[in-house]
């Protein structure tokens, strides 16, 4: 019945090698089998800013096949209003807030960065972030710390363990090296106590307090210390990564608000051109109207300096014929 079960079991072929394997052994997103996984490096898109496995020897940035297909249809992205990331390929936004908005609604702020590039989604999806709103940057800051977290405290749990193991060792070899001595210096005392036949209360209180205060105390002390360390490194890595993953979120917060800027400079910088473009557009129809109002003026007054000759010719005229009338008279 097994090997019917296992015969009737679907398989899948590996994108890169097309070896068959069940469907949970493949990655989520490339569906990888587990060597290829290996084989090739997980890197960052440097638009989309999702992993994925380099498959070839591709020159310069990393770009994952879907943002490879949009610069092809569409051309260079540019920055999304919503996250701010350089992944607007088709429109003002990317087309990840472009999904999220039709499901979930308007963006909303961050928690983390306090930038309105959130969404509200289900309960599911925040449970898995610590029941916070964060938006995407902030996410994958957050699952990148945690699983860093988990794998370097399984280590250290494994150090402290073995360490532990050593120690326990080492005390017993220093107990077993603490007794032997002790027995041997006591007979050797009795011995030199018996020949010389004096001083012997004296030596013995002092030989067993030298042995309890030069052996018993110190050691007991050391390793009361050591273990005493040890309970308190635990919680001293952990806030050590607390703070490790403060200073990495504001990072990431300070980087955001760095692009912020940069994008609030770059549109300040494009109304200006656009405002000295339109002030030169005024400038040179206003000067075109003083040309034509020049030219007006300049051509009534000419007119009027032509009337003004004509009428003093028709006055010297009309002042000659009125004298050569009286004289005839």
């Amino acid at each position: 019945m097994l090997e019917l079960s296992e015969s009737k079991m679907s398989l899948f072929a590996c994108t890169l090698c097309h070896s068959r394997h069940p469907f949970e052994e493949l990655s989520k997103g490339d569906q990888l089998c587990k060597k290829c996984r290996k084989a090739h490096p997980l890197v960052t898109c440097i638009y989309c800013r999702m992993e994925f496995h380099l498959s070839g020897g591709t020159e310069g940035k990393p770009v994952c096949k879907k943002c490879n297909g949009y610069i092809k249809k569409h051309g260079q992205p540019t920055c999304c209003e919503y996250c701010n990331i350089r992944a607007a390929f088709n429109g003002t936004k990317c087309s990840r807030c472009e999904s999220s908005e039709r499901k979930y609604g308007p963006p909303i702020v961050c928690e983390q960065c306090k930038l309105k590039c959130a969404f509200q989604k289900s309960d599911e999806s925040k449970d898995k972030v610590d029941g916070k709103i964060l938006c995407l940057l902030c996410t994958l800051a957050y699952k990148r710390l945690v699983h860093k977290s988990k794998k370097e405290g399984g280590e250290l749990l494994r150090g402290s363990n073995s360490h532990s193991h050593k120690r326990s060792l080492k005390r017993e070899g220093h107990h077993r090296h603490h007794h032997h001595h002790s027995k041997h210096e006591k007979r050797s005392k009795t011995e030199h106590n018996d020949v010389s036949g004096i001083g012997g209360s004296d030596v013995k209180p002092q030989g067993s307090a030298a042995s309890g205060m030069g052996w018993d105390s110190p050691a007991l002390g050391l390793y009361t210390n050591s273990g005493n360390s040890d309970a308190g490194a635990e919680p001293v890595m952990s806030d050590h990564m607390a703070e490790l993953t403060e200073l990495k979120e504001l990072v990431v917060k300070l980087k955001k608000q760095l692009q912020q800027k940069n994008q609030a400079l770059i549109e300040k910088e494009k109304k200006m051109t656009e405002l000295k473009a339109e002030n030169w557009e005024k400038e040179k129809e206003f000067k075109k109207k003083i040309l034509s109002l020049q030219r007006e003026l300049g051509e009534r007054l000419e007119a009027l300096q032509n009337d003004n000759r004509n009428l003093k010719k028709q006055l010297v005229v009309s002042s000659k014929s009125g004298k050569d009338k009286t004289s005839d008279s």
